[in-house]
């Protein structure tokens, strides 16, 4: 519940301070020097100071020059330096004292990163303001070995680790790739040997070894595959120290691949793909797909299938596997594919290790049916927790995945206490395919929400699509529900006396009002056995500590909640064994706004 309200006042106070007279100002000039040739080159803001050539592991160094040049001493405020691959080395305190005509110099290390070159920045700034900027250049001093694989027109780069595979080739034929060793480093290089290891795969127009690179210069030897057997072969390749893997393929049978569709066959080539014509979400089509072996042996195929899942593509109707394709022998199956997305879907059939592609294309599916909701409508009361149900005027064959959000609209700031029972003000709801009722997560068909206790409109809208590829189902003007918490009367909640002492007590109400506003408190005083109090009631105005409450920052988390403490001091004549406080059995108190008066509550006096 709320604190109590509170006023403070706040004092300024201003300082001036007298502005010391104008000095001199040191002026610097800047420099750097190179352990290499000793020269001293000058340095203007912006400037670059360039390191030499520096192998992996190595360090240079340059002395950064900041000399004052004026005829008073001045202060250095600060030197920082930026770049992973360069320091300083044994900087003074800052901010450090120059004095006329003396220099600063500070060494600045560079140790390559590992990458071709490296910059950075160094920034010096004066106490009285300003500064000047450096750029740091380190270039790494190293043979780099950079390779490529030709074959026919095609050139593609590869990197130690990679795969370089050789084209499938037919027992007894050869294929063959020329490999490309060139130096893109700054410095000579040594490749000391280049050993092949695997079965039918060969190296010819080898260069003599050890062979001495220099940069920008290289060599090049042919890679050979003979396969002896149809089947798939694996090598390594080691050039120095860097390998890569050689893979190449066999060749006996040939297996070759069409489908049919709508009266149409169409033969695969190299690379082809199956490709149906666009298909209705929620519905799906169908191709008969024909594999032929018309190679010079028999073929024999373990497994097909899809090689994505879930996916929109599936298979029916396969042979008995492994299937025993003879020379010019054929069999089939078929392809379906139903759509889950607007647009291009993509997948792969998987005969073993060939794969064949596979494309289809989903249209929008049917519209949404109308929908409609089960739930609080017109005024409803503050502080409640109506249930709420959405369901659809017929079935739907597609699975639903939706979005139920909450807004709310007035003139006053918004109760965050309106949300839905599970916290927030968005709940996600399922509709199963070929149902009607929105199930909402955890809570079955019905999701409470709470009213708050803010006069303001509720509005709940949903948002509708597939639960499978996310297609939006929802109208272009979705119907929503709407109800009203109204302006009204306060609603008192409890009362309670404390602080109660012979001759006074404080009463203390918690209630709410829905328009964030309150005018009076009226008590009713009941007597005790044996004692008169008057009988008209005490009208209390609690406007102004109301407004001051409702128009704070803290009100607003507790919409049109308040506390309200009233202190009552009682007058009056009793004998000297009683208490004036012993006079009053029970108050009855309520409390107003500007539309009307709260309910009664009555309080035991203590």
């Amino acid at each position: 519940m709320p604190s109590g309200l509170v006023i403070r006042s706040i004092l300024l106070c201003l300082a001036l301070a007298a502005l010391a007279p104008a000095q001199q100002q040191a002026t610097f000039v800047f420099s750097y020097v190179l352990p290499t040739n000793l020269n001293v080159i000058p340095l203007k803001d912006g400037g670059t100071i360039t390191f030499p050539g520096t192998p992996q592991n190595g360090v240079a160094q340059a002395a950064l020059n900041i000399t004052n040049t004026s005829a008073v001493a001045g202060q250095v405020g600060s030197v920082t330096i930026s770049g992973a691959a360069f320091g300083f080395s044994g900087l003074p305190l800052f901010p450090a004292l120059v004095g006329a005509d003396q220099t600063l110099q500070l060494q600045i290390r560079y140790q390559p990163s590992g990458a071709a070159s490296d910059t950075g920045q160094v920034q010096v700034t004066f106490p009285g303001g300003g500064g000047v900027t450096f750029n740091l250049v380190g270039t790494l001093s190293a043979a780099k070995f950079v390779y490529t694989v030709v074959q026919g027109t095609q050139t593609t780069p590869v990197t130690p680790g990679a795969t370089v595979p050789l084209p499938d080739t037919n027992v007894g034929e050869t294929s063959s790739a020329v490999f490309q060793v060139k130096n893109a480093g700054n410095v000579a290089g040594t490749v000391p040997a280049i050993i092949l290891n695997g079965a039918d795969f060969a190296i010819t127009a080898l260069p003599a070894l050890p062979a001495i690179v220099q940069p920008n210069a290289g060599f090049s030897f042919t890679l050979t595959f003979a396969p002896t057997q149809a089947v798939a072969r694996q090598a390594s390749l080691s050039v120095g120290t860097d390998t890569f893997n050689l893979t190449g393929k066999g060749l006996g049978p040939n297996l070759v691949f069409s489908y049919a569709s709508g009266g149409a066959t169409v033969k695969l080539g190299v690379n082809g793909a199956v490709v149906f014509s666009p298909i209705m979400i929620s519905q799906s089509g169908q191709v008969n797909f024909t594999l032929q072996n018309t190679g010079t042996v028999a073929a024999t195929i373990f497994n097909i299938g899809i090689g994505e899942s879930p996916s929109p593509f599936s298979v029916s109707g396969l042979p008995a596997l492994p299937l025993a394709l003879a020379s010019g022998a054929q069999s089939g199956f078929n392809i379906a594919f139903a759509p889950v997305a607007n647009g291009f879907a993509n997948g792969t059939l998987r005969l073993d290790s060939t794969i064949v592609p596979l494309i289809g294309s989903g249209t929008a599916p049917p519209p949404l049916p109308a929908y409609s909701f089960q739930g609080p409508s017109g005024n409803v009361d503050a502080a409640s927790q109506p249930n709420v149900s959405l369901k659809l005027s017929q079935p739907y064959p597609i699975a639903i995945a939706g979005t139920l959000t909450l807004s709310d609209f007035g003139n006053l700031p918004n109760d965050p206490a309106v949300q839905f029972s599970t916290g927030g003000r968005t709940v996600e709801f399922t509709i199963a395919a070929n149902a009607t009722n929105a199930v909402f997560a955890g809570q079955g068909q019905q999701i409470q929400l709470q009213t708050g206790t803010v006069a303001t409109t509720v509005t709940l809208t949903p948002s509708f699509a597939t639960q499978t590829g996310g297609v939006n189902l929802t109208p272009s003007q979705p119907v929503s529900l709407q109800f009203t918490v109204a302006p009204a009367a306060p609603t008192l909640i409890a009362s309670q006396v404390t602080s109660a002492t012979t001759s006074s007590f404080v009463l203390t109400l918690s209630g709410f009002s829905t328009t964030r506003s309150l005018t009076s408190v009226s008590a009713q005083f009941t007597a005790a056995p044996g004692f008169t109090v008057p009988a008209t009631p005490f009208n209390i105005d609690i406007s102004q500590a109301a407004k001051l409450w409702f128009s704070s920052t803290p009100s607003v988390p507790f919409g049109g909640q308040f506390t309200a403490t009233i202190p009552f001091t009682l007058q009056g004549t009793v004998s000297a064994t009683q208490t004036l406080l012993q006079s009053i059995a029970s108050v009855s108190v309520t409390i107003a706004n500007g539309t009307g008066t709260s309910n009664t509550l009555q309080t035991s006096v203590p």
